[in-house]
């Protein structure tokens, strides 16, 4: 059963088979909903304008819109809604990179569900918090 007032979470990857994943994972999780999914950045701006989402977990490596050039976009179009960044890139500099654009959270694929999970939760409840990278 899900909670009265769930955590609404907007994916946004080009990788089918990792939304798909992903979105399983939110939707069985009692605390959030995975209110919608996009495969580039380009209708980033309009879907969160639309679905209002508590957070955002992104993609950098996508075709279409630059991902970190849309997250900026994101940032200061709606600071409210915080954005974690869930890459296949491991590196340092992608990863001040993102946060520089205004990421709150830097997650590489590749571990279980929990620490998306628990970035998800860390975001939503405190949006401003201070920036963290899990592995």
């Amino acid at each position: 059963m899900k909670a009265v007032h769930s955590i609404k979470v907007l994916c946004v990857d080009d990788n089918a088979m990792i939304v798909m994943a992903t979105q399983a994972t939110i939707d069985a999780t009692p605390d959030m909903d995975c209110v919608g999914c996009l495969y580039s950045a380009d209708e980033l701006l309009d879907t969160v304008a639309e679905l209002r989402p508590d957070a955002v977990l992104l993609d950098l490596t996508m075709p279409g819109k630059e991902p970190l050039a849309a997250l900026r976009e994101l940032t200061d179009a709606h600071p409210e809604v915080p954005v974690i960044v869930f890459s296949g890139l491991s590196d340092r500099t992608t990863a001040e990179s993102a946060f520089a654009a205004g990421a709150r959270r830097y997650i590489t694929k590749g571990c279980d569900g929990r620490p998306v999970l628990d970035a998800i939760r860390a975001v939503a409840s405190a949006p401003h918090a201070s920036l963290g990278v899990a592995s």
